[in-house]
């Protein structure tokens, strides 16, 4: 029986009958066989094989880190020991511009290449060179 509602036909729903019959469901079990000693034997040694090189590879970045350490702290020593000698170049540098004017402040004269200097011999300083044995 049809019933409208405005514009629209409809029709109505047969009701579907639901029977509940059991389904027979089956499953395969299937047992996977062993696998072969030859076999397994060849696994664990490929496992093995590659533990060992990527132990190898491991190894060698830990060792490559470890030189890449000692450069950096021997460049850092080296640039300490360099800011040193430019630091002790400067005082020698600074010593040698303030030893002239210490030396007449003190009342020494400075030499010329025409004058000769006289140094006076003081009590317990001996006239004569040493002499050295010689017996043949």
């Amino acid at each position: 029986m049809a019933q409208t509602r405005g514009n629209l036909a409809i029709r109505e729903r047969e009701k579907q009958q639901t029977s509940q019959q059991y389904r027979q469901k089956t499953t395969v079990v299937t047992r996977r066989a062993e696998l072969p000693m030859r076999e397994k034997m060849l696994y664990l040694t490929s496992v093995m094989i590659a533990v060992v090189l990527c132990s190898i590879v491991a190894w060698r970045y830990v060792h490559i880190y470890d030189l890449n350490h000692q450069i950096a702290s021997v460049q850092t020593q080296t640039n300490q020991i360099n800011k040193n000698i430019a630091q002790s170049e400067r005082e020698k540098q600074e010593l040698r511009e303030t030893i002239v004017p210490q030396a007449l402040a003190m009342g020494l004269v400075q030499a010329t290449d025409h004058e000769p200097i006289f140094v006076k011999r003081q009590s317990g300083e001996s006239s004569t060179a040493p002499t050295t044995d010689t017996n043949n």
